[in-house]
């Protein structure tokens, strides 16, 4: 493959950056935001996108596929705020694993891998990953083919498949990519003033769809989807509720707003309880603990999973909600209106995020 496509595929590799800066001493932030302007209104209209939940197709001409990597990196790290930088990360992230798992040489694939710093070798068809760099990246909740447990050893090492190490690889990049748009940098006045013409919009958007969770109200018990009363009722009674049963019922707490201290309350009758390990469970999966934020699992999946049960209940069985959030919000205003000035104390805030 050459250097040209290789960058149009991986556009993170440092050959596309220094493309823009290393071959050109000269080239400065606002040099490269200037003579891509045009590129920056797009990068704005597909972070739009991101955020009403639209699919995003990246460009295939590598240097604009580049460009576009850059500028919105660029633009993400000025914002600073987290839901939206964890929004398009998560569709980089997608994009890459399906690079990942359909590349064809193994040379690229230890490339990509080494940039970011999951060094592995190739054993025939199978690639040994070392066992501290598989654990630090195999954080994908309720996935068996990334527990440790499910994997042969080898000298110290995880003997994978190119699928699994794609898994790996992908998470590594997630978390590298959500620790630099995070982290803080004092751009320029000039740069300042350049973008913030742009990205007013994005940031203001972000900030409504939070408010949005924020405004429904206080907690409802009353209003929950028998789904999610069903796994409570089985945890009270000293269950073990299964893994898919907690992903769902930490998703849903966190997205109507408890906070991560309340979640833990709802557990605390569960026989295997460990707090310690709870916590940290919960961090991970709402994205309080710097990774991503799940979304809470449809009526479509979880009915796949065996969790559903809107017989018992008239407006599930109606066929008119897909999701349960849309049972909880539909209930909720049903039983009481809900307070624009009564929002929850949410765990998510924006962490830093420039404020018009």
């Amino acid at each position: 493959m050459k250097t040209e496509d290789l960058i149009g595929v991986y556009p993170f590799l440092k050959r596309g950056l220094n493309k823009y800066f290393e071959e050109n001493k000269s080239t400065s932030i606002l040099s490269f935001l200037v003579n891509n302007e045009s590129e920056i209104s797009v990068a704005v209209a597909q972070l739009g996108k991101v955020l009403e939940g639209e699919e995003i197709t990246f460009s295939t001409d590598p240097d604009k596929r580049v460009a576009n990597y850059l500028i919105t990196k660029v633009i993400l790290t000025y914002i600073r705020d987290y839901f939206i930088s964890a929004r398009y990360a998560i569709k980089e992230r997608k994009a890459l694993y399906e690079n990942l798992d359909k590349e064809k040489e193994p040379r690229i694939l230890k490339q990509v891998s080494h940039e970011l710093n999951v060094d592995i070798d190739q054993q025939g068809d199978r690639y040994l990953i070392p066992i501290p760099s598989f654990l630090k990246n195999a954080v994908v909740f309720n996935d068996k083919e990334l527990k440790l447990c499910n994997q042969e050893l080898k000298d110290g090492n995880v003997v994978a498949s190119k699928h699994v190490v794609a898994k790996i690889v992908r998470e590594a990049f997630y978390k590298k990519y959500m620790q630099d748009v995070n982290e803080v940098v004092e751009f320029p006045t000039e740069v300042d003033n350049m973008l913030k013409g742009y990205v007013g919009q994005i940031a203001s958007k972000g900030r409504e769809i939070r408010q949005e969770r924020a405004n429904l109200g206080p907690l409802n018990e009353k209003a929950f989807p028998p789904c999610l009363l069903e796994i409570i009722d089985q945890m009270k009674n000293g269950a073990n509720a299964s893994h898919a049963s907690r992903f769902f019922l930490v998703t849903f707490l966190h997205r109507i707003g408890l906070p991560n201290d309340e979640i833990l309350k709802y557990f605390g009758d569960v026989p295997d309880f460990a707090e310690k390990i709870t916590k940290y469970q919960i961090e991970h999966i709402t994205g309080t603990g710097r990774g991503r934020e799940y979304s809470v699992p449809s009526c479509q999946t979880l009915g796949s999973l065996g969790l559903c049960y809107k017989e018992r209940d008239q407006l599930c069985s109606s066929g008119k909600i897909s999701h349960p959030l849309g049972f909880y919000r539909t209930k909720n205003l049903v039983n009481r209106p809900v307070s624009k000035s009564g929002s929850v104390d949410r765990v998510d805030k924006t962490r830093g995020a420039k404020e018009e």
